[in-house]
């Protein structure tokens, strides 16, 4: 009797990200995953079901990511007024140049639903809540979350494209409007 072969869900995840990295998010497919990974299209689906599991699998890995990061340099500069906002560019500036790209595909495509639509509101209000924009500072604060929030998707969606030094440089910049 031989071995019921393992499926792994993280390179399942891998390539996925492989397949939005080559085509863009309307390149996802559950066809196009198995190719990538290549496994059936039924070893896709016993891993995730749908592609809509796929896709909230990819965003789930996507914001751990994310909230390692923020961990990270709250961890180092939690006591800091806008903490909050200095993890976020923090992070956005150190997110890999594939989860910049996974991310924004998912988010670009995720919006449509009310549902995921609801969820991404809730983040950002989150993070928006915990910045007071009645002090100049705070608004300043704010005005660096948005830039590399902008900054984060127009590379991600490759709507720009930055080398290194000048996606360090626009971050320098970036955390230069940061109050403290």
């Amino acid at each position: 009797m031989g071995r019921r072969p393992t499926i792994d869900r993280e390179g399942l995840l891998d390539a996925a990200d492989r397949v939005i990295a080559k085509g863009g998010v309307t390149s996802l497919t559950i066809d196009a995953v198995a190719r990538e990974a290549s496994v059936s299209k039924g070893g896709v689906l016993y891993s995730f079901g749908t592609k809509d599991a796929l896709i909230e699998a990819m965003l789930a890995r996507a914001g751990e990511s994310y909230e390692g990061l923020v961990r990270d340099y709250l961890a180092a500069h939690g006591d800091e007024p806008y903490a909050a906002a200095g993890a976020h560019v923090d992070a956005s500036h150190r997110e890999d140049r594939l989860a910049a790209i996974r991310a924004s595909a998912l988010l670009a495509s995720l919006v449509r639903s009310p549902e995921y639509r609801n969820q991404i509101q809730g983040s950002y209000r989150e993070l928006f809540d915990k910045i007071d924009t009645q002090t100049e500072a705070g608004r300043r604060a704010l005005t660096a979350v948005l830039a590399a929030e902008g900054a984060f998707l127009l590379r991600g969606l490759g709507l720009a494209e930055f080398e290194n030094d000048s996606w360090d440089a626009i971050f320098a910049d970036i955390r230069a409007i940061l109050p403290g």
